[in-house]
């Protein structure tokens, strides 16, 4: 088994890649810069980790043809790659408490161009390179949490999440047996929020705790198409549950 992960040369993106590479899939770290993703290749090859590195950059949708045209098949697109947006505020360079009205469009567009428009088009573009009962998975967050509310990352993890779930419609109608899906991990340690492991009275992950929750739910044998899965097997499958309905486990 083959899956492309992308942002897979640092961060929760590595502990995605490490904890599939360890159930014997091949990993094509998909990263923008070619030094930082060699050196994510050769330490899961240093593990026994078959890998190698493949240029992908958000921002460039030519580096997603590229690929295209020469990774072949694979049986799982992880999209993590992203940016936090601007949380840069008086309160320091990592805000995560940046008051949504502190932000300017153009902070909103460049996030939402990256986290969805980029996660759109590679999905797009790779979609051909994946086998019939491929998965793609989407890394993702609550947007609606009182408690933590960065307006351009939410706001893209929001139409991300919307975009999940209307493709998983059409591969259901299709009669598709492939799956697209979200999963939240929950409180992540990484270079983008500055938290620590164990912050926030124990909740906060390590990227490798992260990476093997995330990948449980592409073996678990359940379908979870079109679906939000949050790191405690809790589903969305609407935003809107008083109309549609609930929520389910």
């Amino acid at each position: 088994m083959r899956a492309l992960v992308t942002g897979a040369n640092k961060g929760i993106g590595f502990g995605i890649a490490n904890a599939l590479g360890k159930k014997g899939v091949e990993i094509l770290v998909g990263a923008r810069d070619e030094v930082r993703g060699n050196a994510a290749v050769a330490e899961l090859i240093a593990q026994g980790i078959a890998a190698s590195w493949v240029k992908i950059d958000l921002n460039d949708f030519s580096t997603f043809e590229t690929a295209a045209k020469t990774i072949g098949k694979i049986d799982f697109l992880i999209n993590n790659a992203g940016i936090s947006g601007n949380i840069r505020s008086e309160n320091g360079a990592r805000d995560m408490t940046k008051s949504a009205f502190a932000y300017t469009t153009a902070e909103l567009r460049e996030t939402v161009e990256v986290n969805f428009l980029g996660t759109h088009e590679i999905i797009m573009t790779l979609l051909e390179n994946l086998t019939d009962d491929g998965k793609i998975l989407n890394v993702t967050v609550p947007v609606s949490s009182p408690y933590w509310q960065p307006l351009a990352y939410v706001t893209s993890k929001a139409a991300q999440n919307v975009m999940t779930m209307a493709f998983g419609r059409e591969f259901e109608k299709s009669g598709s047996k492939r799956q697209i899906f979200g999963v939240m991990p929950g409180a992540v340690a990484t270079d983008l929020n500055g938290a620590k492991v164990g912050d926030l009275g124990g909740t906060v992950k390590s990227i490798d705790d992260a990476g093997e929750n995330i990948v449980s739910f592409l073996f678990d044998g359940k379908n979870h198409n079109g679906h939000l899965v949050q790191f405690d097997k809790k589903e969305v499958t609407t935003y809107e549950q008083e109309l549609w309905g609930e929520s389910r486990d």
